[in-house]
């Protein structure tokens, strides 16, 4: 058969196919091109199981090619215990926790609760943080201050300075 406008020889699909990368294996087509006995077998289907090849997928941690897993047989004295030795019983439990106490003991809560005089009640309560004052207001000389810098910029070291000083006095007032 000719091609259109060529005068070369014309193969007929599927048996002559154009030549290219795609095309190079040959297609399997017809009822005695496929091999099933060798494919559709359970035991293919055991040895060819598609996972990855780091040996993980879909949370499974598994190897990608298990062992074939070999049947153990375990032989007579192993199957069954040691029966030739007296077995001792562990001994019976009372029924319905009859042997525990009916009523808790106050012992027990004499310790945990603080007894008379543990407190001191003389302490003064709600204090507040006061400053040496002058006229009315703070005096800032006597209160510690930053380094003074060129730059009038507050700085984050200024910062945690002026929150130890603020934590410092009202520490002193309970720790003196």
């Amino acid at each position: 058969m000719l091609g259109f406008g060529s005068i070369q020889d014309r193969g007929l699909v599927p048996s002559a196919r154009a030549v290219s990368a795609r095309a190079a294996t040959e297609l399997r087509l017809g009822p005695g091109s496929y091999e099933n006995h060798a494919v559709g077998t359970i035991l293919h289907n055991l040895q060819s199981r598609p996972e990855s090849k780091r040996g993980y997928i879909l949370s499974r941690t598994a190897s990608r090619f298990p062992s074939i897993s070999q049947a153990y047989t375990p032989s007579a004295h192993e199957e069954q215990q040691d029966r030739s030795l007296s077995i001792t019983c562990s001994p019976a439990r009372a029924p319905f926790n009859s042997s525990n106490q009916r009523f808790r003991s106050n012992t027990t809560t004499l310790f945990i609760t603080p007894g008379p005089g543990t407190y001191a009640h003389d302490t003064p309560r709600n204090q507040k943080v006061s400053w040496p004052m002058k006229f009315g207001s703070p005096d800032w000389t006597q209160v510690p201050q930053p380094e003074r810098k060129a730059a009038r910029k507050e700085l984050l070291c200024d910062k945690e300075f002026i929150k130890q000083r603020n934590r410092v006095a009202y520490l002193r007032l309970f720790y003196t």
